[in-house]
């Protein structure tokens, strides 16, 4: 989950600034985490989220940005996911875990948007002290926002991601720093039926993280595989992104939702730092 600290753009074009940031990111060696790599995702996510309707508008639709985006959202992707592994390591080799995964960078953007989500959650109609179990889905190696989601509801948390790697990283990270008999984190593709009836079984809260799939087709695959597995009643809530955060992260089509069997009740947008939308929908 990219995140931003406050601060206002000025002076260049919107999307001059954003094809500028683009092609330096995508000149660079590597997008795991540096100096200059940190500030250039820094800057591209505060074009992004402090933007007027008007630059809204015309950064969309500039051929340039049109042109780039499903790249720009791969690259964005790659960081997020190199710099979560990079800190899982710093904080399983740290002789404090506990303080330095508190010093996490964004550690404060993964608690809004966890609270904006449980609050989207309250919306809908259920009631956070009566969670049975929570199924985090595509929880990568730095398995934060399911840990922070596991001790707001208190409910036992299945944390999933197919990559076989990131679920080795993950289990050593929740080993050290939560209840194991809490978390538990398995492989498994969210695209499977079968994967997801079996994650997702005696669960009631289901949260789909934004970058499971990176375009519209993988997105949906998701959706219906996690639809007709899940029970009736289940929520399901899923991160997507709005305006020009949409060239940070991939969007969720709304019809989709209701192509994958499930029915909207709740969908945020939020204005301040958090980058990510949250909808929340249901199996009837």
């Amino acid at each position: 989950m990219l995140s931003v600290a406050a601060a206002p753009v000025q002076g260049v074009g919107r999307a001059d600034h954003i094809i500028s940031l683009y092609e330096q990111l995508r000149a660079q060696h590597s997008r795991a985490p540096s100096p200059e790599v940190n500030a250039l995702f820094a800057d591209l996510v505060r074009v992004c989220v402090h933007a007027d309707a008007r630059d809204v508008e015309s950064a969309l639709a500039d051929p340039r940005i049109i042109r780039v985006r499903s790249d720009l959202i791969r690259l964005c992707a790659e960081g997020e996911s190199l710099l979560e592994n990079a800190w899982a390591h710093q904080v399983l080799t740290a002789a404090d875990p506990h303080a330095q995964a508190a010093a996490f960078p964004y550690l404060g953007n993964y608690e809004q948007l966890t609270r904006l989500e449980l609050h989207a959650l309250a919306a809908a109609g259920h009631r956070l002290e009566a969670t049975r179990g929570v199924c985090f889905i595509g929880g990568g190696s730095l398995p934060l926002s399911a840990m922070l989601l596991s001790q707001a509801t208190r409910a036992h948390t299945t944390v999933v991601d197919r990559d076989v790697e990131a679920v080795k990283l993950s289990r050593r990270f929740v080993d050290r720093l939560a209840e194991a008999e809490q978390i538990t984190v398995v492989v498994s593709d969210a695209t499977s039926a079968p994967d997801m009836a079996r994650v997702t079984a005696g669960c009631d809260v289901v949260v789909v993280a934004a970058l499971v799939g990176t375009t519209r087709a993988e997105k949906l695959a998701a959706l219906r595989a996690i639809g007709t597995s899940i029970a009736p009643g289940t929520y399901v809530v899923i991160r997507t992104a709005d305006r020009l955060r949409a060239l940070l992260y991939p969007t969720v089509d709304l019809g989709d939702v209701h192509d994958a069997g499930l029915v909207l009740d709740v969908v945020l947008h939020p204005y301040g730092e958090v980058v990510n939308s949250v909808i929340v929908a249901r199996r009837h």
